[in-house]
């Protein structure tokens, strides 16, 4: 990612070529005021995009701090043993249904 660097004022004589700009990168603007660092602009779908990431990482973590849940999950991992699944294709040959895995017509 490369990342473009603006100054304030910069930015605001700027501000109407910005959507062009996206148009051809994704990459965010920095906008800096007396060398620091004060925002970054992004386009909507990097944007959209970084909100959709922290809702997955938001319930990944929610999932994660749930005890009861958690634990349940760890002994259900620990009970699963190789050796005890059954391959698919047994499992349709003992109920005849080898012709399920063919489409419909």
């Amino acid at each position: 990612m490369t990342e473009k660097h603006l100054s304030l004022s910069e930015a605001q004589q700027q501000l109407s070529t910005l959507p062009q700009l996206f148009a051809q990168t994704e990459d965010p603007i920095i906008v800096t005021q007396d060398e620091q660092q004060v925002m970054a602009i992004l386009s909507m779908a990097n944007y959209l995009h970084m909100c959709e990431t922290i809702e997955a990482l938001n319930q990944t973590l929610e999932i994660l701090h749930n005890e009861k849940f958690m634990t349940s999950f760890r002994l259900a991992q620990r009970g699963t043993k190789a050796e005890a699944l059954i391959p698919l294709e047994q499992i349709r040959r003992e109920f005849g249904w080898e012709d399920e895995k063919q489409e419909p017509t």
